[in-house]
C-alpha cells in the first residue's frame, strides 16, 4: 500500500466537517454498540451546535463510558471522565456511576451513602438501578440509619437479609428462611432472597434445589457471581466462565466458598496444568505449594491425594505409565516409607493389574507385600488392610482368559478359560482369611475357585466351614442348596434354597436358582418313574413362579411346559397334553409354547411319537415368518442350547432358525425385537449371521445415532479379522460412548468402556511378557525408558511349550472377584 492511500485509509474523520444529521447517525450507531468513547466525539460536536438539546445526552454518554471502564477495571480511566462530567454539569456524576466508582474502590458505605441520597431525591429504584443499590446496601454490612429515615421499607428488608446471611453462617437455616418471609417477590433484594435460599438448600444437601434457585439469579448479577462458586461445587458444567475471565479467579471463589482460602493460589494453579495435560507438573506443584499433601488424614486435601493417586485409573495406559514415572522420579529413593510413597505404590500397583498377564504372577505378588511391608514400617501393622489385599490379590489371580469381552458377548458357547494361576490365588485367599476369619466375602470367593478347578473335596470342607460360620445366611444357605443339586442330593438342596428365599423373598437370583433346583429334581425323578414326587415338586414350582414369558427358569407357562415333557417321559400321554395346552391358554402364544416343548422335550429325551405330533407344529409355526417371533424363537433357542445335555440335532434347528430370521428382516420391526435378533446373530458363524446387518440398517434408518446398533455394527464391521486394534477403531468407540453417554445408556456404557480400556491396552503395550524387577524397583528412575524390558527367555519357554501365560490381557473375567477393586480409599 502507498503512503498516500495508508494515510487516507487511516485518517480520523473531523466531525465539524459533517452534517448535523450525519452526526446523529453516527451517534445512534456507536450508542448501540455501546462504543461510547466514539459516541462521545460525535455528541461533544452536536452539543456545540445545539447545547440545551444535546448535553444531556453527552452526559448520560459520559456517565456509561465511566461505568464501562470501571467494568473492564480501568479505574484511573473512569475518574478522569468523572472529573469531565462533574465540568460539564457543576456538580457530580449520575448517582449510578459514583455507586459504581466506589463499588470498585471496595468503599461500600460511601457508596451506600450515594445510594441513600438518591432515595432521598427519588424514591425509585427498579430494574438495574435496583438491583445495584441493593447490592450495595447489603455489600456495605453496615447499619444505615439515614435509610430508616429516607425509606423505612427498604431498611426494614435490608436488616432481614443481614439477619437470615448471619443465621447462615451459623447453620440456623430455619431462621434464615423465616426471615426472608419479609421480603416480596417484587422487593429489590429479591435477588439476595434467592441468594440466601440457595446457600440453606446447599448447605443442607440439597443440591438440586440449590443448583435450581441460583439459577435463577441473572447471569449478569453480582448475585450470580457470589453464587458461581457454589453451583460449581455442585455441578461444574453448571457455571459457565466468560472467554475473557480467568478461571483461577473462579477456583479462589470456590476455595473461599469452602473456607479453605489458603488453598486457593495452589489449586488454580494445579487446575491450569491439569486442564492442558501437564498432570505431572500439576502433581509436583500442588506437593511443593500445599503443606501437608499429600496426607491420609481425612478432609480436603486427602480428597485431593485420592485424586491425584487415583487419576492413572482413568487415564490410557501409556499415559498413566508416563504420568507414574514422573510422579515416582519426582518422589525419588526414600529410606523410609513415607505417606506420598505408599500412595504411589498403590497406584502403580493397580497399574500394573491393567497390564494383566503381561507381568509376571511373582513379581506383582512381590510388589503388592513390599506394599504392606512399607506399609507396617508407617503406620503399625493392620491386619484389616492385609487381609483386604491379599483378598484382591486372590481375585487377580483367579482371572479366566478369553471370555468377558464385549466381542465374546454373544457366542453360542463360551470355551472353558484357565485360570491365571490357582496356586497363587488359593494362597492368597488362605492368607487373607488367616488376617480376618470372618470375611464371608473372601470365603465366598475362595469356594467360587474351588468350583472352578473341579475340587470337590476342597469346595466341600470350605462349605462346610462357613455354613459352621454364617448358618442362617441367605448366600451361604443358597450355596449349599446349590451344591447339594450338583451333587443329586435334589431334596436335601431344595430345602436350602427354600430356607434361603425365605430369609429374602425378594432376590431374584435366589428365586431362579430354587425354580432350577425344582426343575433339574422334577426330570431326574421322571426319568425314575417317581410320579407323584416329580409332580409334587413341579407344582410347588409352578406356584412360585411369575406370569408371562419374560424368564424360561420362572415363568410359569415354561414350567408348565417342562411339566409336559416329564409326563410324557413317565408313559402319561394324557396328563402331558393337559399340562401343555394350559401353558398354551395362559398366554395366548401358541407359536412360542409349542417351540419351547418341542426343543425342551427333545432335550430331555421324550419318545419319538410326541417328537414327531411337536415337530407338525414348529414347522406350521414356521411358515410365516415375523420379527416378532423371530425375536422370541432366538431367545428360546439360545437358551436351551446352553442346557448341558446331550443335543445331536441342535444345529440343524440353528440353521433353520437363521433363515427364519434372514426371512423376516423385510417385514416391521422394533427395536428391541431387531436388538435380540442381533445379539443372536453376532453368536452364529459364518453365513449364520448374515441377517444381522439388515436389521442394524433396519434401525440405523430409523435413528441413524443409536449407539447400541452403532456398536453392533463396529462389532460386524471388525469380527472375523485378525489384524489388531486400530486408532480408527478406538475413535469410533469413543464416538459411539458419547451418543450413549448423552442419551444415559448405562449398560452399554460399562461395555464400551471395557472394550475401550482393551482397545487402549492393544494400542500402547507391545505384545510379549513385561520382566519387573521388584528387588531393584527400578522402574521409575528413567522416565524416557520404555514401559517394561521384554522378558526374552520367557516368551522363549511359552513358544517352547513350557509353562503357559498368555501375552494378550484381553477378554478376562474376574473368577473370585469379592467386589473389592476400589481398594483402600482409605487404609485406616
Amino acid at each position: 500500500m502507498s503512503k498516500s492511500k495508508k494515510g487516507k485509509s487511516t485518517k480520523a474523520e473531523n466531525p465539524h466537517q459533517l452534517t448535523t444529521e450525519v452526526l446523529e447517525q453516527r451517534t445512534k450507531n456507536d450508542l448501540d454498540l455501546q462504543n461510547y468513547r466514539r459516541a462521545k466525539e460525535w455528541l461533544k460536536e452536536l452539543s456545540r451546535r445545539d447545547k440545551a438539546k444535546y448535553l444531556p445526552r453527552l452526559i448520560d454518554c459520559y456517565n456509561h463510558l465511566a461505568r464501562q471502564m470501571l467494568e473492564k477495571g480501568q479505574t484511573s480511566e473512569a475518574k478522569t471522565v468523572f472529573d469531565q462530567i462533574r465540568t460539564l454539569t457543576g456538580g457530580g456524576a449520575d448517582f449510578l456511576s459514583e455507586i459504581v466508582l466506589a463499588r470498585s474502590s471496595g468503599d461500600y458505605r460511601r457508596a451506600a451513602d450515594a445510594a441513600i441520597s438518591h432515595c432521598s431525591r427519588d424514591g425509585s429504584l427498579t430494574g438495574e438501578d435496583g438491583r445495584l443499590v441493593a447490592d450495595v446496601f447489603v455489600l456495605a454490612f453496615e447499619d444505615l440509619p439515614r435509610l430508616k429515615e429516607t425509606d423505612p421499607q427498604l431498611y426494614s428488608e435490608l436488616a432481614a437479609i443481614h439477619k437470615a446471611l448471619e443465621h447462615v453462617s451459623s447453620m440456623r437455616f430455619s431462621e434464615a428462611l423465616d426471615e426472608l418471609k419479609k421480603i416480596g417477590l417484587r422487593s429489590v433484594f429479591a435477588g439476595w432472597r434467592l441468594f440466601v435460599k440457595g446457600l440453606c438448600a446447599f448447605y443442607e444437601g440439597r443440591d438440586a434445589k440449590a443448583l435450581d434457585t441460583f439459577r435463577h439469579l441473572g447471569e449478569d448479577s453480582q448475585i450470580y457471581r457470589a453464587a458461581r462458586p457454589f453451583m460449581f461445587v455442585i455441578d461444574r458444567a453448571s457455571v459457565r466462565t466468560p472467554a475473557d475471565e480467568s478461571k483461577e479467579l473462579l477456583f479462589r471463589q470456590v476455595c473461599t466458598a469452602m473456607n479453605k482460602p489458603d488453598l486457593a493460589p495452589a489449586l488454580a494453579r494445579a487446575e491450569y496444568l491439569w486442564h492442558y495435560g501437564r498432570h505431572t507438573d500439576s502433581y509436583e506443584y500442588a506437593a511443593k505449594t500445599l503443606p501437608g499433601f499429600p496426607t491420609e488424614t481425612p478432609g480436603l486435601l486427602h480428597t485431593l491425594s485420592l485424586f491425584y493417586f487415583n487419576a492413572s485409573s482413568h487415564m490410557d495406559i501409556s499415559r498413566a505409565d508416563k504420568y507414574l514415572r514422573g510422579i515416582h522420579h519426582m518422589i525419588g529413593r526414600k529410606k523410609e516409607p513415607s505417606v506420598d510413597h505408599i500412595l504411589f505404590m498403590r497406584a502403580r500397583n493397580l497399574h500394573l493389574d491393567r497390564l494383566g498377564w503381561m507381568v509376571r504372577d511373582e513379581d506383582y505378588l512381590g510388589l503388592w507385600e513390599e506394599f504392606l511391608r512399607d506399609y507396617r514400617r508407617l503406620y503399625g501393622g493392620n491386619d484389616k488392610v492385609s487381609a483386604l489385599v491379599y483378598a484382591y490379590l486372590g481375585g487377580i489371580f483367579s482371572e479366566q482368559a478369553a471370555d468377558d469381552s464385549p466381542r465374546y458377548l454373544f457366542r453360542r458357547r463360551k470355551p472353558k478359560a484357565k485360570l491365571r494361576n490357582r496356586r497363587l490365588a488359593e494362597e492368597a485367599y488362605r492368607k487373607s482369611l488367616n488376617l480376618n476369619k470372618g470375611d464371608k466375602d473372601v470365603h465366598l470367593a475362595l469356594l467360587e475357585l474351588y468350583k472352578l478347578t473341579g475340587e470337590k473335596s476342597k469346595r466341600n470342607r470350605v462349605l462346610d466351614e462357613i455354613s459352621r460360620l454364617f448358618p442362617d445366611d441367605k448366600d451361604i444357605l443358597a450355596q449349599n442348596g446349590n451344591f447339594c443339586i450338583e451333587r443329586k442330593a435334589f431334596i436335601k438342596g431344595i430345602e436350602y434354597l427354600r430356607r434361603a428365599v425365605a430369609l429374602d423373598r425378594l432376590d431374584h437370583t435366589v428365586k431362579e436358582a430354587l425354580s432350577i433346583a425344582y426343575i433339574k429334581a422334577g426330570l431326574h425323578f421322571a426319568r425314575e418313574g417317581n410320579v407323584q414326587r416329580c409332580r409334587a415338586l413341579m407344582y410347588e414350582a409352578i406356584a412360585a413362579g411369575q406370569p408371562g414369558l419374560a424368564n424360561m427358569n420362572l415363568s410359569r407357562p415354561y414350567l408348565r411346559a417342562r411339566l409336559a415333557a416329564f409326563e410324557w417321559i413317565m408313559g402319561n400321554e394324557r396328563e402331558g397334553d393337559r399340562s401343555m395346552e394350559e401353558a398354551v391358554r395362559e398366554t395366548g402364544n401358541e407359536q412360542r409354547i409349542v417351540y419351547f416343548t418341542y426343543l425342551i422335550g427333545r432335550a430331555y429325551g421324550i419318545g419319538e411319537t410326541y417328537v414327531a405330533r411337536l415337530k407338525k407344529r414348529v414347522k406350521a409355526a414356521f411358515q410365516h415368518p415375523e420379527p416378532a417371533e423371530a425375536a422370541a424363537f432366538t431367545e428360546i433357542l439360545s437358551y436351551v442350547d446352553i442346557i448341558p445335555l446331550a443335543k445331536p440335532w441342535i444345529s440343524a434347528e440353528f440353521d433353520r432358525l437363521n433363515q427364519y430370521a434372514g426371512e423376516a428382516a423385510a417385514k416391521e420391526c422394533t427395536p428391541l425385537e431387531a436388538e435380540k435378533i442381533v445379539r443372536y446373530a453376532l453368536g452364529q458363524k459364518g453365513a449364520g449371521k448374515a441377517f444381522g446387518p439388515k436389521y442394524i440398517r433396519k434401525v440405523l434408518d430409523e435413528d441413524p445415532r443409536n449407539p447400541l446398533f452403532l456398536y453392533f455394527r463396529y462389532l460386524y464391521n471388525t469380527s472375523g479379522g485378525t489384524m489388531s486394534p486400530t486408532t480408527d477403531n478406538l475413535q469410533k468407540l469413543k464416538e459411539i460412548l458419547s451418543i450413549a453417554t448423552e442419551r444415559n445408556e448405562r449398560l452399554l456404557m460399562e461395555t464400551l468402556h471395557r472394550e475401550i480400556r482393551e482397545v487402549e491396552a492393544d494400542l500402547s503395550s507391545p505384545s510379549g511378557y513385561y520382566d519387573y524387577d521388584a528387588d531393584d524397583d527400578e522402574w521409575g528412575d528413567d522416565i524416557d525408558d520404555e514401559e517394561f524390558e521384554r522378558f526374552v527367555g520367557e516368551a522363549e519357554e511359552f513358544l517352547a511349550g513350557g509353562p503357559s501365560r498368555k501375552p494378550d490381557g484381553r477378554h478376562r473375567k474376574k473368577a473370585g472377584n469379592v467386589g473389592q477393586e476400589p481398594l483402600f480409599n482409605d487404609f485406616k
